[in-house]
């Protein structure tokens, strides 16, 4: 038996509603452990298929436990999502801490930009000084 269909309107609502949901858990984790920042989250264009869903949580989870693990409590963090009509932006920005050892592999974000690259996004990543930001592009022309 078929689903009634239910109107974008309502996809996109819950879709941004469990997003936000991610985000608050992530931040008060941060908080917890001394950091202060920006969490901004626009509002989807149109609704987005369960693996770009996620794919973007994941990506942000990946984000956030990075910051956690590697910036520097003591300076701010920022997390920005928008979205446009074929896209979805995601940009990260943290100051690393000056006793990061770096024991981790790094392979949490290689494998975020193996999958976004290999969809047609873009993911950078820069560090200047102690200062580290991502800007990451994920394509969302398949999602209706």
């Amino acid at each position: 038996m078929r689903q009634p269909a239910v109107p974008a309107e309502v996809g996109i609502a819950a879709q941004r509603a469990g997003l936000q949901s991610l985000i608050d858990e992530e931040e008060s984790r941060l908080e917890a452990l001394g950091f202060t920042g920006d969490n901004l989250l626009a509002e989807p264009c149109r609704p987005l298929t369960p693996e770009t869903m996620r794919l973007l949580a994941g990506l942000l989870e990946e984000l956030y436990a990075n910051i956690a693990n590697h910036a520097d409590p003591g300076e701010w963090y920022a997390i920005c999502v928008t979205f446009d009509t074929d896209a979805i932006h995601v940009s990260a920005s943290d100051t690393i801490a000056s006793d990061d050892t770096r024991l981790g592999l790094g392979s949490g974000l290689d494998r975020y930009r193996t999958i976004i690259e290999t969809c047609g996004g873009t993911f950078q990543t820069h560090t200047e000084q102690a200062h580290w930001q991502l800007e990451a592009v994920i394509p969302i022309n398949g999602d209706r």
